[in-house]
């Protein structure tokens, strides 16, 4: 990893949770939209698993600490993200990549709500988490057609470009 895709990565973490904390939350009211786990679904979407395991952790860890609910359970559900839509990463057109992200955010934000409820958290209620579901799959699908052409773009500019290594062919070995 270089230090430019390193502090990109950064950057986009803290731009992303001080915008769902200032602007995504205030006007979504009551549905569960969120912005950071759109980031971490588009960015599996594009660079595969290992990164989005990644970046699921940190953004969800660095979400729980500066919350009041028990550390760990932003980490788990946007891991679990990054991991699901890494597994996807390259296969589906942009249309599909949008809904991918969507439906995986809007799952992961209904599971977060029920693992805070199992643990009996301030904010998590059982009764309410299915009938989330819809209201945050749509919110969800307006962030995601944003987030997912630019975070793209950003991937596929060539100073953010993953660098991929290739292992060296043994010719002349044969038995």
């Amino acid at each position: 990893m270089t230090r430019t895709r390193f502090l990109a990565g950064l950057t986009a973490l803290l731009t992303v949770l001080l915008l769902q904390a200032t602007l995504i939350a205030p006007l979504a009211l009551s549905v569960p939209a969120s912005l950071p786990a759109v980031l971490v679904a588009a960015v599996a979407l594009v660079d595969g698993p290992g990164t989005g395991v990644s970046l699921g952790f940190a953004t969800g860890l660095l979400a729980d600490l500066g919350s009041s609910h028990p550390a760990g359970v932003l980490a788990l559900c946007w891991m679990a993200v990054g991991l699901g839509c890494g597994a996807l990463a390259g296969r589906a057109a942009l249309p599909r990549d949008v809904v991918v992200c969507a439906a995986a955010a809007a799952c992961s934000s209904v599971a977060s709500l029920l693992l805070l409820s199992a643990v009996h958290a301030v904010g998590g209620s059982a009764g309410g988490t299915v009938r989330d579901l819809l209201p945050a799959f749509l919110a969800d699908l307006v962030l995601a057609l944003v987030a997912v052409p630019v975070v793209r773009w950003f991937l596929r500019n060539p100073s953010l470009r993953l660098e991929r290594t290739r292992l060296p062919v043994l010719r002349g070995h044969s038995r």
